[in-house]
C-alpha cells in the first residue's frame, strides 16, 4: 500500500511532464522493466545490500539505453538516488492505471464457475462500456462462486448476479406480499 502511494506521486510528476505518446513510450518502457523485477535472480540484486544503488541504477539504465531518451534516464536516476528502484513495478502498473483512465479505457474481470463463451465476455465488455462511457476488456477468470461477477478496476464498478442472492430476493419479496 505504501509503495503504490509513492509511486502515485512519481506517476503524477511523469503525467505533468510528458505528453501523450511519451506516456505512453514510458508505460511500455516501465511495464518491460516491471518484468525484469520477476526474475529471481534480479530481484535478489535489487535488494542486495552488498550492491551499490548507482550500480542497481546503472543496470537498470543499461537495460534501457538504447532509447536515448533523456526523460528516462533522468527519472531512473532519481529513482535511484532517493532508493525507489525497487518502485518501479508499482510505477508500471499505475502509469497503465493514470493512462487507461485518461483514454476511459479500462481492464476487468468476470469470474464464474462455469466458462463463458468469448463472444459473451465482449458482448458484457461492449454493453457496460457503452453504459459507462468507456472501453472496457474482460477476461474470464474461473470461480467457485455460483453466478457470474463482473469487476472493472478503475471505474469501481463491481456487478454481482448469484443463485443465493437471487433466491433470498425472492423470499424477501415473497414474505413482503404475504
Amino acid at each position: 500500500m505504501k509503495h503504490e502511494m509513492i509511486a502515485k506521486r512519481y506517476v503524477k510528476s511523469l503525467v505533468s511532464l510528458l505528453d501523450a505518446v511519451s506516456l505512453d513510450n514510458a508505460s511500455d518502457l516501465f511495464t518491460v522493466l516491471a518484468t525484469a523485477f520477476e526474475e529471481p535472480k534480479f530481484l535478489q540484486i535489487m535488494h542486495s545490500n552488498d550492491i551499490a544503488t548507482s550500480a542497481k541504477t546503472d543496470l537498470i539504465l543499461g537495460m534501457v539505453e538504447s532509447l536515448k531518451s533523456d526523460e528516462m534516464v533522468n527519472f531512473i536516476k532519481l529513482l535511484g538516488e532517493n532508493g525507489r528502484l525497487l518502485l518501479i513495478p508499482a510505477i508500471a502498473h499505475e502509469l497503465k492505471r493514470q493512462i487507461g483512465a485518461m483514454k476511459r479505457v479500462y481492464n476487468g474481470r468476470i469470474y464464474s464457475v462455469s466458462t463463458i463463451d468469448q463472444g459473451a465476455i465482449d458482448s458484457i465488455a461492449q454493453d457496460l462500456g457503452s453504459k459507462m462511457g468507456a472501453s472496457i476488456a474482460l477476461t474470464f477468470v474461473e470461480s467457485a462462486c455460483d453466478g457470474v461477477r463482473v469487476v472493472v478496476d478503475g471505474l469501481n464498478v463491481e456487478i454481482d448476479f448469484s443463485k443465493s442472492r437471487l433466491n433470498a430476493q425472492m423470499t424477501e419479496h415473497i414474505l413482503k406480499s404475504i
